[in-house]
């Protein structure tokens, strides 16, 4: 019988959309908790402490040398509102260990056991999206996020080579957006290199659920055209809220913009593991079939050189520049195509 391959980034179940996730008191508790406990850092704040640092690995060469964080970056906000079974906010307490949440994720895979990964929120007001296309963090048995750069974890992904030890995943992601200028969401369910779907705004209470960490998606542009740029964002600028319902998005004490509900594009994200049975959870929570980095690097360059590259084995794999560079290229993938209504902003 004759082996089909499936391609590593179509997810193994479709998305599904879901009217009505939370309820009203719900949705009052959690924008009651993002408005009195922030003020919240940019999504890339969470990863680089200087807008030098950002630029030093994204402009490229040829980037302009009086290049800014806002030539490249959206103004998009996130916070952390529990993670790895760690709530931060007792009023959550009853959302993300609900049964709605962990069985709503459980059905997209007909998983029999799950557990709560995290919650956190993206907000923005009007603003441009320069994302060609990006998938969630994967997670296997023994490396993720904890352990592991997300460069390598991405690698793993794409190559195909470690499902056997991936931790299934599933996100219920619930959209807030009133405007009806752009700020869609695209998805590519065949793969990158097939046409792209979207789930159009305006949306409210609207929840998706996927599996992000096996599909390619993007948050298009959205908002008022004339509202999106954003000359003096920089990687301190947070965001506030402010009395009346609206948004501070300030530099120290400097406020650079100011925004209200009628412009807010707001993600609320969950992600669940997931377990087919009790072995699986075992095997998770015990390590008795964990990767670790040397077994990684093995796999993927006898990968490599069984498809014909030529690699010279690094001395130190997870710092050798040239070597993450080699894996990138062979590895490399990305979406073909873009919905002709919601195209890809570039500078």
């Amino acid at each position: 019988m004759t082996t089909i391959e499936r391609h590593p980034m179509i997810p193994i179940a479709p998305p599904v959309l879901i009217e009505d996730f939370y309820t009203p008191e719900e949705i009052d508790t959690i924008f009651s908790v993002i408005r009195a406990k922030g003020p919240w850092r940019l999504i890339l704040a969470h990863h680089f402490s200087s807008t030098e640092e950002y630029l030093a690995i994204s402009g490229g060469k040829d980037r302009k040398p009086d290049a800014k964080l806002s030539d490249f970056v959206a103004p998009v906000f996130r916070g952390f509102l529990a993670n790895d079974g760690v709530v931060f906010h007792p009023e959550l307490h009853d959302i993300y260990f609900g049964r709605k949440l962990l069985d709503t994720a459980r059905s997209l895979h007909g998983a029999k056991y799950g557990m709560a990964h995290d919650l956190l929120f993206n907000l923005c007001g009007p603003s441009h999206s320069f994302d060609a296309g990006h998938f969630d963090t994967g997670r296997f048995r023994g490396m993720g996020l904890f352990n592991t750069p997300i460069w390598l974890l991405a690698i793993m992904t794409k190559s195909g080579l470690f499902d056997e030890w991936e931790v299934k995943t599933a996100q219920v992601l619930t959209y807030f957006a009133r405007s009806d200028v752009d700020g869609g969401f695209t998805y590519w369910p065949q793969g990158p290199d097939k046409a792209p779907e979207r789930l159009t705004a305006p949306f409210w209470n609207t929840t998706f659920l996927t599996d992000n960490s096996r599909m390619y998606h993007r948050r298009e542009a959205n908002g008022r055209r004339d509202q999106r740029d954003y000359p003096e964002l920089d990687i301190t600028s947070e965001l506030h809220a402010v009395d009346g319902g609206e948004w501070s998005i300030r530099n120290g004490d400097k406020e650079i913009r100011r925004f209200g509900e009628d412009d807010l594009r707001m993600l609320v994200h969950y992600t669940a593991l997931l377990f087919d049975d009790v072995a699986d959870v075992r095997r998770f929570q015990d390590h008795t079939d964990d990767l670790d980095p040397d077994k990684v690097f093995g796999m993927l360059i006898d990968d490599m050189r069984s498809k014909g590259a030529t690699v010279e084995v690094p001395g130190d794999a997870m710092n050798d520049t040239a070597f993450i560079a080699q894996l990138t290229d062979f590895y490399a993938m990305a979406p073909r195509e873009y919905p002709a209504e919601a195209p890809l902003d570039v500078r």
